[in-house]
């Protein structure tokens, strides 16, 4: 038997969404399974809900369809369709039929019953009940040669909210007058009104509300006015405001705002679709931009503004206080807030760096001011600069709405890099994996000077190998708790890298690109991707008593550094002369005679690092270069290049 599977959302569960139940489309000849005429049978069934036992009751939390089939000679069929029943129920074509599924209450059909009077079936109130019974029903015909269909399960009532946050009223009870007491299941010509008798609903607050609250009243769809009534005290007296509903439609949400307009309490309707509790967006309405209010408005020290376009700048140390203001007709809300940017951390911007909170509006003789209060953090190390779009929508205004943007400059801190040897590397030694945690420039310095007037805090951490933890080249402390036993697994692993995302432990093969092996230092040679390159060391003036060894001899410690200058681009890389060191040293690494850095090779037992072997030529200072196998104990620095 070919199955056609009817489809359907978990939303069904809560019945809090517009639902669609479809088949598949089938172009395959169905073949005959058994007799009579199961050629033109096919299945029900709804797919993605929790298994459970076949034809089992449903739980809480478990709706479950009513199932009804109308042939030409009357009712055919009826189902119990549980959302998590696995199986299904077989359906008969052959001649146009009709079927008609609801949900979230029982209605029953006698073997007598017509399609006609079935499409009739009414649903009302309870006595001394305060709202309709919710409830999804459709109905769908299908035709003989139909191969597929689509029925969306609709919700049978509307939802009244209330948007309390401009009323200058205790709110104590709202009534809903004359809703109507009944409906029809299933929404078709037949008209909104089963009949003429209508209901009164009461909602009774011990507290009065101040914000918005949904779903105070369920009520069935009405082609008449249906009136509202709220009670309230002001000024300790008792007042009541009147609302009308000019027609109510199943399946959508009546807001209805109480506030204050010119010392007049009153009330109005916003509506929009109940689609999964949300509310009908649409395309940014720049050609009636909602203007700053130039004078309500703060914008601190340093913060820049576009008013044509609605764009604000802020530095990258954030700003505090700023006030965006609005003075319109209707108060204005902020529907949306979205965020853009690379490497942006939505969550961690969100619930750490960025508040954005809209004050209660206020009523002027000139209209209705809202303020937006905007704070942001200062931009985090090493991130670039993002984007924050506020969506604004005008009170009652569903269709009508703009936008305003926040442009946050990116930190003075990123990460330096130097494009040499076919290869982009990090311009420091890493820190460790933390993105905003290593060694930047300091301010107004380039590279180069950072180097030469804080050569000490340059150098970077250590790593012992296969580690991500970072050493202090200064201190005796162990990070990996003397753990002194070997990583067998390659810098390449992600559990081990101290580099932050983007960047990887620099290889034998890139190190050979940048310089090959065997080169002498000073010396300028041809790299691998054709570029000139010369190649020197630097030796500063001075003692490292800007550093925190403890080492009795620093006075006598050396300062020196390796410069690698391209001579077609004019780039410059630098690699401070600093050795391995052991976890119980707290001298300056290698005293400025050797430069030891982890490579990513690793073979077995073997760990490899790329070694410059400086001597003393005549008082001037030479290196030689290459790979050289090392044990785990020693902590050496680790260099980045970028993936």
């Amino acid at each position: 038997m070919t199955n056609n599977i009817f489809k359907t959302g978990a939303g069904l569960l809560a019945l809090f969404g517009a639902m669609t139940i479809a088949s598949c489309s089938d172009k395959d000849e169905m073949p005959a399974v058994g007799g009579g005429n199961a050629a033109s049978d096919f299945s029900l069934a709804i797919k993605g809900m929790p298994a459970a036992t076949a034809g089992a009751p449903a739980t809480a939390g478990q709706e479950a369809i009513s199932v009804f089939q109308f042939g030409p000679e009357g009712l055919f069929s009826k189902n119990i369709l549980n959302t998590y029943d696995p199986e299904g129920i077989n359906l008969v074509k052959g001649t146009t039929r009709t079927l008609y599924c609801v949900s979230g209450i029982d209605i029953e059909a006698a073997e007598e019953t017509t399609e006609t009077e079935f499409a009739l079936t009414t649903i009302s109130t309870n006595e001394g009940d305060n709202t309709a019974p919710l409830f999804l029903s459709s109905w769908t015909a299908i035709e003989a040669s139909q191969m597929d269909c689509e029925l969306i399960m609709r919700r049978g009532v509307a939802r009244i909210d209330l948007d309390a946050r401009d009323a200058d009223m205790d709110i104590t009870e709202i009534t809903v007058d004359d809703a109507p007491a009944s409906t029809y299941v299933f929404e078709g010509e037949n008209g909104k009104l089963a009949d003429a008798a209508t209901a009164v609903y009461r909602y009774v607050y011990e507290t009065a509300p101040t914000g918005v609250e949904k779903g105070v009243f369920m009520i069935f769809e009405s082609d008449k006015e249906v009136h509202l009534t709220v009670h309230g005290i002001v000024d300790g007296n008792e007042i009541t405001v009147p609302a009308v509903i000019e027609t109510v439609e199943r399946n959508k949400v009546y807001t209805m705002r109480v506030y204050d307009q010119n010392a007049s309490i009153k009330a109005s309707f916003n509506v929009a679709e109940w689609v999964d509790g949300g509310s009908i967006s649409s395309n940014t309405d720049t050609a009636n931009r909602l203007a700053f209010d130039m004078d309500n408005s703060v914008f601190p020290e340093g913060v820049t503004v576009d008013y044509a376009n609605n764009i604000i700048d802020v530095p990258s140390t954030g700003v505090t206080g700023m006030t965006i203001a609005f003075n319109t007709d209707l108060r204005v809300d902020v529907d949306s807030v979205y965020f853009y940017g690379e490497r942006v951390e939505v969550d961690s911007i969100k619930e750490k760096h960025v508040n954005i909170e809209v004050a209660k509006a206020v009523n002027t003789p000139t209209g209705v001011l809202t303020k937006v209060n905007i704070n942001i953090n200062e931009q985090l190390k090493a991130r670039p600069g993002y984007e924050i779009k506020v969506d604004l929508r005008k009170m009652n205004m569903t269709l009508s709405h703009d936008i305003f943007t926040i442009r946050v400059a990116e930190s003075p801190y990123q990460i330096q890099t130097v494009e040499m040897g076919g290869l982009t590397w990090m311009a420091f030694n890493a820190m460790s994996d933390d993105l905003g945690d290593q060694v930047f420039p300091a301010d107004g310095l380039t590279v180069e000077e950072t180097y030469q007037q804080h050569w000490a805090s340059s150098i970077g951490n250590f790593f012992q190998y296969g580690r991500k933890k970072g050493y202090s080249p200064w201190t005796k402390n162990d990070p990996n708790g003397n753990e002194a036993t070997p990583r067998n697994i390659p810098w390449s692993d992600p559990d081990c890298m101290p580099l932050p995302p983007g960047y990887h432990v620099a290889t034998n093969a890139e190190w050979l690109m940048l310089i090959p092996s065997g080169t002498t230092i000073p010396s300028t040679y041809t790299a691998s991707n054709g570029e000139s390159i010369k190649v020197e060391i630097v030796e500063l003036p001075g003692t490292l008593d800007d550093s925190p060894s403890a080492a009795a001899n620093k006075a006598n410690l050396l300062k020196r550094y390796i410069r690698f200058e391209s001579l077609d681009t004019g780039n410059v890389l630098i690699f401070p002369v600093c050795a391995l060191k052991g976890a119980t040293m707290d001298e300056y690494p290698g005293g400025g005679k050797k430069m030891h850095t982890w490579a990513s090779y690793w073979i077995a037992e073997d760990r490899y690092i790329w070694l410059f072997q400086i001597a003393e030529n005549n008082g001037s200072p030479t290196a030689t270069q290459d790979k050289n196998r090392w044990n785990y104990n020693g902590f050496m620095c680790v260099r980045g290049v970028k993936d």
